[in-house]
């Protein structure tokens, strides 16, 4: 066997599908007091592991028939590079193989779990929920070890879910979308064109703004309308959910012909979807929530944000950084959220739109937001955070 370095594959987190998943509580049916305007489901993270050598004066096992003379470090290193260019069904297939010839290597195991959970993503996002299935099913029997295991387990639970919801679903669309619904729900199906002609308007709106086309080259985005039940039977989320993205955008419609607050719903998760696609999780939180909540549309109440917020001492923007879903309180989850889009308009006002956006994009780039911020505006983010704590 030639001198041969064993790589264990450098695990990326993964979350619901793609992408983080993030949420939009549904309005209250009056007022006074507004629902908090998003929260997000938590990501389901898959561990992270470490390069891990294998020396190459081991003795090797034996091969399986027909297959004596395989390097299986050489074809394990093969597909760890599959797996970085995309090529997932290559990988699978190749760790696979390995996995036959060494059952109880650990590292070609787990490296086999990774390309199928990476593989069963990628199904799940083309909307082939069996194939999407298979691979994860897979992974689970094998992966009994992995941390995520229970997040993994979830995850599949939901696909079934949402398989069996789909089963009686239409699906009609244009080049940037595809549009999902129950076939039952003559509402939308008599105005499914009105739902496609928003979404259009808004991705071109998004993408004057954004500065850019980030689903280049072009994949429709799935667009999937559910009946407030099935919406919550899906998602596990409870009554107050109005809108999720998890790398396909979910929407929770009563009546598509009672009102237009649906539009606003679809905007803020295609926001969403936007900055997944340009920055990843590369964003912190409350520069994804505070800016869906401004691009949503419509006029924030200010004295209902302020008034959530006044009192309390504000949160750090550490805190606030990464997913607010394991808060527990929907009291601290509402001023959460109200701090980040007063933030982020208190940004817009001071600096302009420009520094969200240079924010955004420099976090795709490998700059952090806080050094694009700086950058553009000669102000440390922290300096402005002050500021703008003293305005309240």
């Amino acid at each position: 066997m030639r001198s041969s370095r064993l790589l264990l594959l450098v695990l990326v987190p993964a979350c619901l599908g793609a992408a983080a998943a993030w949420l939009l509580l549904r309005a209250a049916p009056a007022p006074p007091v507004p629902e908090p305007p998003a929260a997000e489901v938590a990501p389901l993270p898959v561990g992270r592991q470490a390069v891990v050598p294998l020396s190459s004066h081991a003795a090797p096992r034996p091969a399986p028939p027909g297959t004596a003379g395989t390097d299986w470090v050489e074809l394990n290193n093969e597909a760890t590079t599959d797996l970085v260019v995309g090529d997932l069904a290559a990988a699978v297939d190749k760790l696979e193989r390995c996995h036959a010839a060494e059952p109880d290597n650990v590292v070609f195991r787990n490296n086999l779990v990774e390309a199928l959970v990476r593989l069963a993503r990628a199904e799940h996002e083309r909307g082939r929920l069996v194939e999407a299935l298979e691979p994860l099913e897979r992974a689970l029997a094998l992966g009994s070890a992995r941390a995520d295991r229970d997040a993994l387990e979830r995850l599949g639970e939901r696909w079934r879910r949402e398989r069996e919801l789909g089963s009686d679903d239409w699906t009609e669309g244009s080049s940037r979308f595809e549009l999902t619904f129950d076939t039952e729900r003559s509402d939308i199906l008599n105005r499914s064109h009105e739902v496609l002609e928003h979404l259009e308007r808004s991705f071109d709106e998004l993408q004057r703004w954004f500065g850019e086309d980030p689903f280049e080259p072009r994949t429709p985005l799935r667009v999937l309308l559910y009946d407030p039940e099935d919406f919550d039977r899906l998602t596990g989320l409870g009554d107050w959910a109005a809108g999720v993205f998890d790398g396909a955008v979910r929407v929770s419609v009563r009546d598509l012909s009672a009102g237009t607050g649906w539009r606003a719903v679809l905007v803020h998760e295609l926001v969403h979807a936007f900055v997944q696609a340009l920055a990843g999780e590369a964003v912190p939180g409350w520069l994804n929530v505070g800016l869906a909540q401004l691009l949503e549309g419509g006029a924030p109440v200010l004295e209902h944000l302020r008034a959530r917020v006044r009192g309390h001492e504000p949160y750090p923007l550490a805190a606030l950084a990464g997913s607010l879903a394991a808060w527990k309180e929907p009291e601290a989850i509402q001023r959460a959220y109200a701090q980040s889009l007063l933030f982020v308009l208190y940004l817009r006002a001071t600096f302009g739109e420009e520094a969200l956006r240079r924010m955004i994009l420099g976090a795709r780039d490998g700059t952090s937001p806080a050094a694009a911020f700086a950058a553009w505006s000669a102000v440390p983010l922290e300096l402005a955070f002050e500021d703008w704590t003293r305005s309240l």
